[in-house]
This record gives C-alpha cells, structure tokens and sequence, in this order.
C-alpha cells in the first residue's frame, strides 16, 4: 500500500475521531468528578449525531449520484460492446 492511498483513507477516519472526541472535551471540563457514564453519554450523543448527519449527506446526494452513476455504466458497457462487436467485423 503506498502513502498516498494510505493517506488518503486514514485522514476521513481521524478526522471523524477527532470530531467525535472533540464534542465530548466539554464534559471533561465540566466538571471534576467526571464519570465513566458521562463520558459515554457523551460519545454516544456524538457519534449517533455524526451517523444521523451522514445518513442525511447520503440521503440528499443519493438521488443526484445514482442517474448520473447509472449513466457512466450504461456508457462503458455500450462501448465495451461497440469494441467486441467492431472487433468481429
């Protein structure tokens, strides 16, 4: 695996782990006698609200991607078929 693809798949994953554990910093803060519970509270509340704002990303970018996706495909198999055929010609 080279740095590049390396990089390119490492940095969404820390950079949603950095967001998740910066949302709870606040409960560290708060008070002194955190407990355990508090933090977990905390984790949980941010990553249901990063996986709700993800669903919603992918909701609204679905149907724009998928006619557009199914259009890229339906021109690749046409030209894979135009080749196969002129090729027997």
């Amino acid at each position: 695996m080279t740095f590049k693809n390396l990089k390119t798949k490492a940095v969404p994953a820390l950079t949603g782990a950095v967001l998740a554990v910066s949302a709870c910093v606040p409960v560290f803060a708060e008070d002194t006698s955190t407990s355990l519970s508090a933090v977990e509270t905390a984790l949980t509340s941010s990553f249901t609200s990063v996986g709700s704002s993800m669903t919603g990303m992918v909701a609204s970018i679905l149907p724009i991607a998928l006619p557009i996706m199914g259009a890229l495909l339906l021109v690749g198999f046409g030209i894979k078929a135009f080749k196969k055929i002129a090729n027997k010609a």
